[in-house]
């Protein structure tokens, strides 16, 4: 489990995308939320939205200049349907290469095996605003956000304010 943040809570901003998920049933986003909360972070927007180019941008624009930080969820598959990655990284002035690699060590070794070898991940930054894309699998958004984002994010956040 990882420890509360002694620092300034930052301002966290969720979208789920998923084709059938609603705010009912979204395991994942309250997972997240409950991740950050817990962590001593402030969640100020959450939205669940379909897997579509323009629903995606929509939010990721109005958001990346009022939150300090977006976590999404879903739409990272091989799926032709699945466009997260294609719509996001695109946008990213520097891309965290090393966060995907970490995803799917963890999902290798401690989620599913060599099926992580179908979950994609990315991270970077969108107007100097850290966003990170974690795939659908419950199992993945729980370790990434407690052995990955939540111990890291700090140290990151502080290298993008230099």
């Amino acid at each position: 489990m990882v420890t509360k943040s002694t620092r300034q809570p930052l301002r966290t901003a969720i979208l789920t995308i998923s084709n059938s998920r609603t705010f009912s049933d979204d395991t994942n986003g309250l997972m997240i939320q409950s991740c950050l909360t817990n962590y001593g972070h402030q969640v100020v927007d959450y939205a669940i939205v379909k897997d579509d180019k323009a629903a995606i941008l929509r939010h990721i624009h109005e958001w990346v200049c009022s939150v300090d930080m977006i976590i999404t969820s879903g739409g990272t598959g091989l799926a032709k349907r699945d466009v997260t990655l294609e719509t996001l990284v695109p946008l990213m002035e520097k891309t965290i290469p090393g966060f995907a690699e970490m995803v799917l060590f963890f999902a290798y070794r401690k989620a599913c095996g060599l099926e992580a070898l179908t979950y994609r991940a990315a991270a970077g930054l969108i107007h100097q605003c850290p966003v990170f894309a974690l795939p659908g699998l419950p199992s993945l958004i729980k370790i990434s956000m407690e052995k990955i984002i939540l111990p890291e994010i700090e140290h990151l956040y502080g290298e993008i304010k230099k």
